[in-house]
This record gives C-alpha cells, structure tokens and sequence, in this order.
C-alpha cells in the first residue's frame, strides 16, 4: 500500500468518526427538550402531590371550622351552590346490590345505603381524606369509621368487622380502610355507607350508582347551602356544562 492510499484510507476513517460523532450530538441535541419536558412534568406532579398531601392535613377547611370525634355536631357554613368535585373517587366496595335504601325506615330515618358485603370484604375509602372518627357503638354502627375529604363531603362506613386505619390518618382514594362485618345494631353482614356535609346527610344514591360502580355525575351541587334543622336541596350537576367537563376514567 503507498504513502497516498493510505492517507486516503485515514482521511475516510476522520471523516467518519466526525460524522457519527455530530450525528449522535445531533440525536442527543433533539433528545435534550423531551427529556426536559419530562424534568417539568414531575416537577409539576411533585408541587401538585406537595399540595394534595397539604390539604389533606386539614380537608376542606374552608368550609369546616372544627376536628372532633362528635359525628353530627359539625361547625361551619356552606355556600349556596357549593359544588362538590367527586373526580378522583372510588367505590368503596364493588358489591352492587343495595339491601336498604335512603329515607325513612321502621320509624325512623336511615341516612345511609345498606351495601351488601361478606365479613372480611375490602373496604376502601372512596376520595383522598383525613380519618375523623375511628369508634365503635354497639347500638348502632357497630365499628364504623368516618373520613373528610377535601371536597367537603364526610363518608362514613359502619357495621365493619376490623377498622385497619386510625384517627387522623390521612388516606388516599382507593385504600383499604376496613373489613366488611355485621357488628353493632346489624340484622347481617353489610356496609351502612353514609355521605354527609357538616353533619348533615345526602343520600349517597345521588353521588354513587353502585350498579353500574360509578358515580351519578364529576359534580354534585348543594342548592341552598346546608344548615342545622333544615333540608339541603341538592342536585347533581351535568357533564355537559359550559366549562365543558369531561368524564374521567373510573377506577
């Protein structure tokens, strides 16, 4: 081989390293603004998981004045209109059979839905909260539990067989918080499944289809606010308002 071949032969070599060299500058240069956006994403899903854990050290303290184990003796006040986001929800049980409606029942009133489950089922807490009573009442709820959410909305669960969440935990959406049991002022194994706004309860059945295992709408609107000694008129709101809501995929 002569002096020229093989300076041929090394100049093809250079001019080939350089190539493949700029060419993976090149492919790291258009990386670089995805791998940044990625960067800001979490970034955003940190601050964002940095407030939710925030206001799950006081849930819905813009419209709740107190923190007590008293169930109905709630201080504070509603809006008129105050709309409750029930996004980010989860069925408590995905049992779908209802054995005791809302409203009035051997003489009194039921404030609850009776959900048919088996001793030792899951039950899990249908938003993000904070666990405000954690008790046992053997002429009633049996061991129950009731947890606030930062949407406004109190959800109790009773009549449960092992209570596996404490007072002033703070809970997340889909969490186990009990076992399904027949404890208390129980005639069988169900969940009494309550839904209350400052003491005050709504008939779960306007939130939660349990049927279809969902809920009834993203939103559900207090009319006229709620207040001791009177009826809150609620309504649910549609999914086709101005703002445009869409529904999110259920858990």
């Amino acid at each position: 081989m002569n002096l020229s071949t093989i300076k041929k032969t090394v100049g093809i070599v250079v001019f080939s390293m350089v190539a493949v060299s700029g060419f993976a500058q090149d492919i790291i240069a258009r990386q670089a603004p995805s791998d940044k956006r990625l960067k800001d994403i979490r970034n955003v899903k940190l601050n964002n998981t940095v407030g939710i854990s925030a206001d799950l050290n006081n849930p819905a303290a813009n419209i709740y004045t107190d923190w007590t184990d008293n169930l109905r003796s709630c201080t504070g006040a509603v809006p008129a209109n105050y709309k409750i986001d029930l996004r980010g929800f989860c069925m408590p049980t995905p049992s779908r059979k209802i054995n005791s409606n809302f409203g009035p029942r051997w003489g009194r009133q039921h404030e609850g839905l009776d959900v048919k489950v088996y001793i030792g089922d899951t039950i899990r807490a249908a938003f993000d909260g904070k666990v405000r009573i954690c008790k046992y009442n053997g002429g009633g709820y049996g061991y129950y539990i009731v947890i606030r959410h930062p949407n406004g909305l109190e959800t109790l669960y009773g009549h449960l067989s092992k209570q596996i969440v404490k007072k002033d935990q703070v809970v997340r959406a889909g969490e186990p918080i009990g076992l399904g049991g027949n404890t208390g002022k129980s005639s069988g194994s169900h969940l009494h499944f309550e839904t209350r706004v400052l003491g005050q309860p709504i008939d779960p059945a306007l939130l939660f289809d349990f049927e279809h295992q969902d809920v009834v709408s993203d939103y559900f609107v207090l009319q006229n606010g709620i207040s001791k000694g009177s009826n809150a008129q609620s309504a649910s709101a549609s999914t086709s308002n101005a703002q445009g809501n869409t529904r999110t995929a259920r858990r």
